[in-house]
């Protein structure tokens, strides 16, 4: 069983203004790395240069599910298998999880899960049979499959020229 966000290091995460801001130089270099990504989805560099932006973040936001006392990362079965979804910002996270047709209070229960511990947290949930974490969905959607997520992590901090 993967463990809980209180053993990843995680908290619940407020919502909106209360939520820890991400800088605005920090999400700009996100979105024009995730650009850019779309742009060019098979060049290894450009993907490198969004994943770096992505863990460059302090914490990453989960939707939470299940309870209070055992919340788990929202997740959801695509043609490609069951995908948990990760975002840059509480507001993001909100705003993807209205989409998805939560209710405002399911929209608005969230972990959030600090940097590095989210990656070997998010890549535990293979072992329930996640196959992969969206990032920034539905505007960036950057997807890893769960098998590299942890391996990407200890590569970036090892090599943090890029």
């Amino acid at each position: 069983m993967p463990e809980t966000e209180s053993d990843a290091g995680g908290e619940r995460a407020p919502s909106g203004a209360d939520a820890p801001e991400v800088s605005p130089e920090l999400l700009a270099a996100l979105d024009r790395a995730a650009e850019a990504s779309k742009q060019a989805p098979t060049d290894v560099a450009v993907q490198e240069r969004l994943w770096r932006a992505a863990f460059a973040l302090d914490r990453w936001f989960f939707l939470a599910r299940g309870t209070d006392d055992e919340p788990t990362p929202f997740a959801l079965r695509t043609d490609d298998g069951a995908v948990i979804f990760a975002f840059s910002t509480a507001d993001r996270a909100h705003a993807a999880a209205l989409g998805f047709g939560l209710s405002e209070d399911e929209s608005s229960r969230m972990l959030a899960v600090p940097l590095p511990s989210a990656a070997a947290w998010v890549a535990s949930y293979a072992e329930a049979g996640v196959e992969a974490l969206v990032f920034d969905a539905p505007g960036n959607g950057a997807m890893a499959p769960l098998s590299n997520l942890a391996a990407m992590a200890v590569y970036i901090s090892q090599n943090p020229a890029g």
